[in-house]
């Protein structure tokens, strides 16, 4: 017959092993994640590169605004393939250095990015009332354009 004592560590061992498996489970959860994330990111900066290539072919081959976005196309395509081979933990600790050394520029555009999506995410809100705009400080020039119709 175990003891209190002996009930207890075994518990206790049994806990620490569940949460390590948890931890475990939720890191190759957000690896993947952050695996689909670049792929999809990655494709789609290959997209606007094509677009960039594509405006490209509207103007005369040698004018600068051609010569502007084949640069801006090629550039993106640079970032898209740095993004397809740079494996998600190098990402990770490049974004850690960058932060050490560059706090306040890497909280302004943590912050820039934040309201960026908070305001994409409100914008894909589907299909709102006016109701809705009425308190949405942004959407002021909204409401002025339906009470003049």
């Amino acid at each position: 017959m175990s003891t209190p004592s002996q009930a207890f560590d075994t518990a206790k061992d049994r806990a620490a092993d569940m949460a390590e498996d948890a931890k475990s489970q939720m890191a190759q959860t957000a690896h993947t994640q952050a695996e689909h994330t670049r792929d999809q990111t990655a494709e789609t900066a290959e997209q606007a590169a094509s677009a960039a290539h594509a405006a490209s072919h509207e103007f005369d081959r040698d004018t600068l605004q051609a010569a502007a976005l084949e640069q801006v196309g090629a550039q993106i395509n640079a970032v898209a393939a740095h993004l397809r081979n740079t494996p998600v933990d190098e990402m990770v600790d490049d974004v850690a250095v960058f932060a050490r050394k560059n706090p306040l520029l890497f909280l302004g555009g943590a912050a820039l990015a934040g309201f960026a999506a908070a305001r994409f995410l409100k914008s894909g809100e589907g299909s709102r009332g006016m109701a809705d705009d009425a308190n949405d400080p942004w959407a002021g020039h909204l409401n002025q354009t339906a009470d003049a119709a």
